[in-house]
């Protein structure tokens, strides 16, 4: 049934292309969705630290603007009107780049677009603001020397998860209807995770990025499985300042499909309780829904993350020595104690995690030679302090042990909220497919998450900061 909107509770409930739907039979208008997310922004913000750049002088004309098109029914993209956010780390022309830190001074204005806002302005979509993120995106917390501690409105004195720390605090809070962030290690599932929300990173390079990563991907942050799809489809695709990019494969059938599950890789902290029986109970249920599931027997014969997080220490000791020198050290020390091996490595040393990477991969490939989908937790912990790193913060993204490795292998994946700990604070799934198989992902994601809700799952959006 189609309803005027009233309040940031009802638009926060909203799929996004029920949306869509509401502004093609003039029951809604971006002029209220506008102001209801700018008013949402201004009251939420203070305490979460989530976003900047927000600026009505610049947004409601072209809220206004795109009023005026659904009126006239002539609009000019399918997310012609809606509101989104995107992460510090992507280039816009006239918005600001931190990087997350204090380290690079006042920041840099955009000069140009990246190839994922090029996409949305084309589809008409309103960018609100840019989402905070932790200093260099190399930690999977909220803690920013340029922006501030970013906090999730589940619980404020818990992190929001990270580097796409913003784009989950807000999201939860209702503000937009998808968000874009970045992910390396898991840098939008994580915060879905922490923040009851769902994301993915896609197939390496299905949505073109700059600069080109084999590693990095642009990913998107939503409420629901269901409005991931429609986004993807828009923003997929080949761009000429990606090598990697890639084109959208077409949907195939997934009824029966084989999920393997796993709580252990044989390296990383041992998982807690709590996520592995949100795990167990979600295998059931898929189970329930005519896949084939059962739990996943392989093991990598080694820490496969090791050489990962050595990766993560170059590019952070990389981007510290070429910041300005005289803010620099604003960078979190305990960042910098982290990063600062890498100072004195070797080429030789380098060659040897670049050779651990690639061992890695070939063994990750291993995952699906008996599978089409795998399901893991998202990472090891529930939460931990909205100040720290990470749960040891001598090495911030350790947890990441399920979400690092498919960054480094190229393959799709999708987190979903799946349960809930017993301080209330919501936990996670990763399902993962192989490469190019992402709108069978999303399917996947989407079934189980309506089944998860027919079990009495339920989030009553938005999420109003609690303490």
């Amino acid at each position: 049934m189609l309803r005027p909107l009233h309040s940031i509770e009802q638009l926060a409930a909203m799929h996004l292309d029920d949306l869509v739907v509401h502004y093609r039979a003039g029951v809604i208008d971006p002029v209220e969705v506008h102001d209801l997310t700018l008013a949402q922004i201004e009251q939420v913000n203070p305490q979460l630290h989530a976003l900047y750049g927000f600026d009505s002088t610049v947004t409601r004309p072209l809220a206004e603007a795109s009023a005026r098109r659904w009126k006239n029914a002539k609009p000019l993209g399918m997310l012609d009107g809606v509101p989104v956010t995107i992460k510090d780390s992507i280039h816009a022309i006239g918005m600001q780049w931190h990087h997350g830190s204090a380290a690079h001074a006042t920041g840099q204005r955009g000069q140009v677009d990246a190839p994922v806002v090029e996409k949305l302005k084309l589809q008409q979509a309103i960018i609100m603001s840019k989402t905070s993120m932790p200093d260099y995106g190399m930690s999977g917390s909220g803690v920013s020397s340029s922006h501030g501690i970013i906090r999730n409105p589940w619980n404020l004195s818990y992190s929001p998860g990270g580097s796409s720390a913003g784009a989950g605090a807000s999201l939860a809070a209702g503000i937009g209807m998808i968000s874009i962030g970045t992910d390396i290690a898991g840098s939008v599932r994580l915060p879905a995770s922490h923040c009851a929300l769902t994301a993915i990173k896609p197939t390496q390079g299905l949505i073109a990025h700059t600069p080109a990563s084999d590693i990095r991907s642009a990913g998107i942050m939503a409420r629901s499985a269901a409005d991931l799809s429609t986004p993807l489809k828009l923003l997929a695709g080949v761009h000429a300042l990606d090598r990697y990019s890639l084109p959208l494969s077409p949907m195939q059938p997934i009824l029966g499909a084989r999920v393997k599950c796993y709580s252990d890789f044989g390296f990383g902290p041992q998982v807690e309780a709590e996520v592995v029986a949100v795990l167990e109970q979600a295998s059931l249920l898929l189970a329930q829904q005519g896949f084939n599931v059962d739990a996943g027997q392989f093991r990598y014969d080694f820490d496969a993350y090791q050489s990962i997080d050595d990766v993560f220490k170059l590019r952070a000791w990389n981007e510290y020595i070429h910041a300005d020198a005289s803010y620099r050290d604003l960078t979190p020390a305990a960042l910098r104690q982290w990063f600062q091996p890498a100072s004195s490595w070797s080429a030789a040393k380098v060659c040897q995690f670049q050779a651990d990477v690639a061992k890695g991969v070939l063994q990750t490939q291993q995952l699906f030679e008996d599978s089409d989908f795998i399901m893991t937790p998202v990472m090891t912990v529930v939460n931990f302090l909205a100040e720290e790193l990470g749960p040891d913060p001598s090495m911030p993204l350790r947890h990441c042990s399920f979400t690092a490795p498919f960054n480094q292998s190229g393959h799709p994946a999708v987190v979903i909220h799946a349960g809930f700990s017993a301080l209330g604070l919501p936990i996670g799934l990763q399902l993962v497919g192989k490469r190019c198989s992402d709108l069978q992902l999303i399917e996947l994601a989407v079934i189980l998450e309506q089944a998860l809700k027919d079990q009495g799952l339920a989030v009553h959006w938005p999420l109003w900061p609690k303490r």
